[in-house]
């Protein structure tokens, strides 16, 4: 897990304004640090010497419920025995992170009570294949094809476009420029690209209208590099987030696949994968209206508004099955947004589903070898883990995974 994001859980910690889900990350990182990495971060902080705690200590509320979720796994284990084989074994997941959270405290009261110095643990079962986690990276395209690759090292002015300055600042890609009212109108609009790679994430880039947006694994968005007009048009692929600057004036427009994204002021996330079913619109706050381009498609909805809490799912024309639109009113947020959060929040997903997420965010391709049987799961993962740690806690009975080299092999 990286530095900032340790931080920010410390400073949480501290604050007492953890969710479950990430009092999980802070003290699975905690059971692993070692004092002298914890003492390290926490010199980094915002945190006082007044507002020191000691030491971290889990809250006896939250220790109770991790007590009950183990209780609950042993529990269904058991009735999971008497069960047929067939059985989607729905809550593994769960109990699994809550068993995990579980030894990673009792490995952080060994390292309160270890002698200073004294040599730490190694686990020596440790797979001689395993693959990193994703990491905060992307390419930078500019208007001339040049490509600058964007990493946790840059710092300072990274290029300039026009009369805009792009620049690293405070863990973000910034576009910072002149006013484009004040142009003669006569200078050509010039756009760049950030693209993202499987097994990485992007930083935060700030448009020059001071939108942000983050890019998931296998992303990308084209830009210009300052609006002008009367609309501010993007265009993504994979999966994104923004937050958009107010400008009624000036419409925010998203383009995706053949599908407009009209946006006043908002904050939303759009999944559009090439090998994800369907395209998945997530309205978190504002308003949005999505136009779908394929107007060929005949007694089909070609248009909605979306309200806060909405998901507006855009169907293959493939799919004869269902109009170009459906809305789903009251999706799980959570979900939508665990990548943005450093989780992987599975939710009855099926098998392919899980597949899928983990061959992006860990640069691997997926192989099947044999007849795999059906299996969904639920639960929540941190993605700062191994890929062998994550396959050890989706590894069912009759789902079986191995890594070799860049490869995931899924057998029964």
């Amino acid at each position: 897990m990286e530095d900032a994001k340790i931080i920010a859980l410390l400073e949480g910690y501290e604050a007492g304004t953890l969710t479950d889900e990430e009092a999980i990350a802070f003290f699975q990182w905690y059971s692993e640090a070692g004092m002298d990495n914890f003492q390290r971060i926490y010199a980094q902080s915002n945190i006082s010497a007044e507002q020191r705690s000691t030491d971290p200590v889990m809250p006896n509320d939250f220790r109770i419920q991790l007590e009950e979720a183990i209780r609950n796994y042993e529990a269904e284990q058991r009735q999971q025995a008497a069960r047929p084989v067939a059985f989607f074994r729905t809550w593994r997941l769960a109990w699994a992170a809550a068993i995990l959270l579980f030894i990673g405290v009792g490995a952080y009261i060994y390292f309160q009570n270890r002698p200073p110095d004294s040599p730490a643990i190694v686990n020596n079962n440790q797979p001689a294949n395993d693959a990193a986690p994703g990491t905060t990276k992307a390419v930078l395209t500019l208007a001339d094809g040049s490509r600058i690759i964007i990493d946790s090292t840059q710092s300072g002015k990274l290029a300039v476009q026009g009369q805009t300055t792009v620049q690293r600042e405070q863990g973000s890609i910034s576009y910072n420029g002149t006013d484009p009212s004040n142009n003669s109108g006569t200078q050509s609009v010039l756009y760049n690209t950030l693209t993202t790679n499987r097994g990485e994430q992007s930083p935060p880039l700030v448009l020059s209208d001071g939108t942000k947006v983050w890019l998931n694994a296998m992303s990308s968005i084209r830009f210009p590099v300052a609006f002008t007009g009367n609309t501010r048009n993007v265009t993504i692929m994979g999966e994104a987030y923004f937050e958009v600057a107010k400008n009624p004036a000036m419409p925010f427009h998203v383009t995706v696949n053949d599908m407009d994204v009209e946006v006043l002021g908002t904050q939303f996330n759009i999944n559009s994968y090439a090998d994800e079913p369907d395209v998945r619109t997530t309205l978190i706050e504002g308003a949005v209206r999505i136009v779908n381009g394929q107007r060929s498609m005949v007694n089909k909805i070609q248009e909605v508004i979306l309200r806060p809490g909405e998901q507006a799912i855009a169907h293959s024309p493939l799919n004869t099955h269902h109009s170009a639109f459906t809305i789903n009113h009251s999706p799980n947020i959570d979900q939508v947004m665990a990548w943005k959060r450093g989780l992987f929040d599975f939710n009855h997903a099926s098998l392919q589903t899980v597949l899928r997420q983990l061959s992006r965010w860990y640069d691997i391709d997926v192989q099947f070898e044999g007849t795999i049987p059906n299996r969904s799961f639920r639960g929540k993962i941190t993605r700062d883990l191994k890929l062998s740690q994550v396959i050890n806690i989706l590894q069912d009975l009759d789902v079986k995974f191995r890594i070799e080299g860049k490869k995931l092999i899924v057998s029964p």
